[in-house]
């Protein structure tokens, strides 16, 4: 058996030493977990950092799916905290390596983010994120990005809100900031698996998930968070555009004609569902959800 040398015991001892000096100490059950799904985006990791450092010491895991220009590096430069952690894997792609990401964390609430977001450092949308999950106990997810009013996968066809700093409940939202009660996520079963394979982008797999809750008894909630821009903006340089774009394509029809077969049955149940918990909000949630329905951005 080779002996440890005696330079590097002393450097783990300083180490050790430095970690308990720390005002960052390990958190068994932290209240938030980022996830961060992480290809090929180095020159955004440094802004990404910054942003969810800004919002406290929450479990951080990122999930650095293979990529070839040095991104995995940069992030093992940074997460030296306890709660941090580097999954690597190699192209599994969202639906593959965000499930198990999202059976790793230790907090009750997963946020989960993209490697091209970019992170408002105020924290009331984070407060008010973390707020909807305690006042409402059904609450399963929580999109910030965009949001629809009907169980349509098709941004074309469905009724869309893309904006509005009030909570309501909605039909489906996309991912970017996309939040999840883990509990509810793994009672539900996770991503639909057979919306890509492996390596493939798992369009709608967001949407499906969210429509699947409430037929499973559980609630969907939007509340704009501006990771992409402002309202309205969508940036057509996505991971998912430059690297797959034929694939993305081809699975964005077949995953909505599964949308459509699975769920069209359950339409009318679902609108009475979203309709419901939208009236039992209290009269000045109801009053904004209202404006924000009216007023928010939809793209014809």
């Amino acid at each position: 058996m080779t002996a440890v040398d005696r330079e590097t015991i002393e450097r783990v001892l300083a180490e050790k030493r430095r970690r308990r000096s720390s005002s960052h100490g390990y958190q068994d059950r932290p209240r938030l977990a980022f996830v961060v799904h992480s290809f090929n985006r180095v020159a955004n990791i440094d802004q990404l950092v910054g942003g969810l450092r800004s919002l406290g010491d929450h479990e951080l895991i990122v999930c650095e799916d293979g990529s070839l220009d040095g991104s995995r590096e940069r992030w093992a430069a940074y997460l030296d905290r306890p709660n941090d952690f580097l999954i690597h894997s190699n192209d599994l792609h969202e639906i593959r390596i965000l499930d198990r990401a999202i059976r790793f964390a230790r907090s009750d609430i997963v946020c989960l983010v993209q490697d091209d977001d970019h992170i408002p450092h105020e924290t009331d949308w984070l407060d008010a994120a973390l707020r909807a999950f305690d006042d409402h106990p059904r609450l399963a997810i929580l999109g910030g990005f965009q949001a629809y009013e009907s169980f349509d996968p098709d941004p074309a066809k469905a009724k869309r809100i893309w904006g509005g700093d009030q909570f309501r409940f909605v039909h489906h939202v996309n991912i970017g900031p996309y939040f999840i009660r883990r509990r509810h996520y793994e009672l539900l079963g996770g991503w639909e698996y057979s919306f890509s394979k492996a390596g493939e982008p798992g369009i709608c797999a967001d949407n499906e998930l969210c429509l699947r809750a409430w037929t499973n008894g559980y609630q969907v909630g939007y509340r704009f968070v501006p990771f992409k821009g402002p309202a309205g903006h969508y940036p057509q340089d996505g991971g998912t555009v430059l690297f797959s774009k034929e694939t993305r394509v081809r699975n964005a029809v077949r995953n909505s004609d599964t949308i459509f077969e699975r769920y069209g049955p359950h339409a009318q149940r679902i609108d009475k569902l979203v309709s419901d918990a939208n009236a039992g909000l209290l009269p000045r949630d109801r009053s904004a959800a209202r404006r924000q329905r009216d007023h928010g951005y939809r793209r014809r």
